[in-house]
């Protein structure tokens, strides 16, 4: 039989071990969330600039057209009063002609707002999608909170507790001595 000493020893160095390879375990865990979590950050916040660079695209592209547009619109305007002096074309026909083509400039321009508008919500929806996903990737990386050596001291100490109750012998009576099995003590 093993000296309960020896065992005890044993346990309780190994109880020891455990702990240190369940807290480096623990340790090497959140160290990856950590780095996974870093990576993440780092891949949202390009994210985020690349589609606020986007936004910024969309709003100059916007600006080149209303520009096309208003140059278009003074050729037009241009051209249609040079052709009605030309006829000697004058007054409320004059006017009409005049006024279609600012009013044909403004629903091109609402056109051209409309999709201006479409595209930043767009943008936006996706900045949000984003941002939901990278938070849910963030928040569903693997956590470990670090053991307790209270835990794996108790294991050692239950197993060496067992282990001297088999090893010692048990009590017994001296042989000369009486016992007594009234409960109010008489022989």
């Amino acid at each position: 039989m093993c000296n309960p000493y020896a065992y005890a020893a044993f346990q309780f160095g190994s109880a020891y071990v455990q702990y240190n390879n369940a807290k480096a375990k623990a340790k090497m865990t959140n160290d990856a969330a950590y780095a996974t979590a870093e990576r993440t950050r780092n891949e949202a916040i390009y994210t985020d600039i690349s589609l606020q660079k986007k936004k910024s695209v969309e709003y100059d592209k916007t600006a080149a057209e209303k520009f096309k547009l208003a140059l278009e619109e003074k050729k037009k305007k241009g051209t249609a009063k040079v052709m009605l002096f030309e006829r000697g074309t004058q007054g409320n026909v004059f006017d009409t002609v005049i006024n279609d083509i600012s009013r044909n400039k403004g629903v091109a321009f609402n056109i051209v707002d409309t999709n201006y508008e479409n595209a930043i919500i767009s943008i936006e929806d996706s900045r949000l999608a984003y941002n939901r996903q990278f938070t849910n990737q963030i928040l569903s990386l693997p956590m470990a909170s670090k053991p307790s050596f209270g835990l794996y001291a108790l294991n050692a100490a239950a197993n060496s507790s067992a282990m001297f109750m088999q090893t010692s012998a048990p009590s017994t009576p001296d042989a000369g001595k009486s016992i007594n099995f009234n409960p109010d003590g008489s022989t």
